[in-house]
Formats: C-alpha cells, structure tokens, sequence
C-alpha cells in the first residue's frame, strides 16, 4: 500500500506501474476509490496537522510524528477538531513547540486528554499553579517568607565567617607574639 497526498499523483503511479514486472512477477495497482486514508482517517487531517507545525515551526521530525500520532487519535474515536485546537493552544505557548509534541506524544498516541494550555499569550490563567515562580505580587506569604530565612542564614554566614575569620588572625598574632617573646629569651 502506498499513499500519496494527490489523487492526480496516486493516478499517475497508478497507471505507470500496473502492469509492470517487478522482480519478475506481474504487478496489479488499483487506487482505492472511498476517499478514505488508513484507519479511517481522512488525509485532510494530515494537512492540517502539516500547517499547524508550519505555523509554529515544529522540525519535519515532530511534524512526521504528530501526523502519525493523530492518526491513532482518529482510529481511538479521539475530537480531532478539539484536539487540534488545544494543541495548537499549548505550541502557541511554548518556547520549545518540537520539545513539546516529543513530550507528548506518547499521551497523544494513548488517547489522553491534552487538556487546556494554563499559559496563554504571555499571561498565566491561575497565578503561577504551575510552579514557575517570579518576582512579582502573586507570590504567596510562604514563598517571601522562604526568601527572608534564606536572606537571614546569607548574613548569619557572612557574619560567622568574619567573626571566624577575625579570631584566625587574632590567634595568628598572639602566635607571632609568642614567638618573639621566646626567642628573645633564648639570646
């Protein structure tokens, strides 16, 4: 079985080969007349797939598996449409959209969910649940809190070191005093 994106292509191929000896046996090619692609699926999905990755630059290696991934979607009985949608969402988010679909794909392949994308467009939906933390006002308490310990044991530090550091050299002179005393007796 060979599948062509153009029915004129699969025609073509079609009317060269039939008829052809290959490896010394008669070959018979027929094209499949329903308009239906493997499993079920029609190829209109492909092409669709195809643009979403060339809308947001997936490598040709993320496109082929997304394609495939989809198809097993089609035959699970899987909302394309919502699918797509959704998935289409999660790239536009990501810094790393072939990272993604790798990430993803065997969920995809599986027929889970895909879920709605919580990070839209430069915002977050629910206020950072995912775990991304920054600086801003939507910190929790526990978080500034965890900051001012962390500030707090800095200093603590700093200070033991420098006080550590200070009883060093104090003992260093008492020694080097220590020592000139006793050698000026010795003279």
């Amino acid at each position: 079985i060979v599948e062509f994106e153009d029915k004129r292509d699969a025609l073509d191929a079609s009317e060269t080969m039939n008829g052809k000896k290959i490896a010394g046996v008669n070959v018979s090619v027929e094209v499949r007349q329903d308009g239906v692609g493997r499993g079920g699926v029609r190829t209109g999905i492909d092409d669709r797939i195809t643009e979403m990755a060339h809308r947001h630059q997936l490598d040709a290696t993320s496109t082929a598996r997304l394609i495939s991934a989809f198809r097993d979607r089609g035959r699970r009985g899987c909302n394309l449409d919502h699918d797509i949608k959704l998935l289409s969402d999660h790239l536009a988010a990501s810094n790393k959209p072939s990272a993604l679909v790798c990430m993803k794909l065997a969920d995809l392949r599986d027929g889970k969910p895909i879920g709605p994308c919580r990070y839209v467009h430069g915002k977050d939906d629910d206020k950072r649940d995912d775990g991304a933390r920054g600086g801003g006002e939507d910190r929790r308490p526990q978080d500034r809190n965890r900051d001012r310990e962390s500030q707090r044991d800095k200093k603590q530090e700093k200070t033991r070191s420098r006080s550590r550091r200070q009883s060093r050299e104090e003992d260093r002179e008492r020694d080097r005093k220590g020592d000139r005393d006793r050698s000026k007796g010795r003279r």
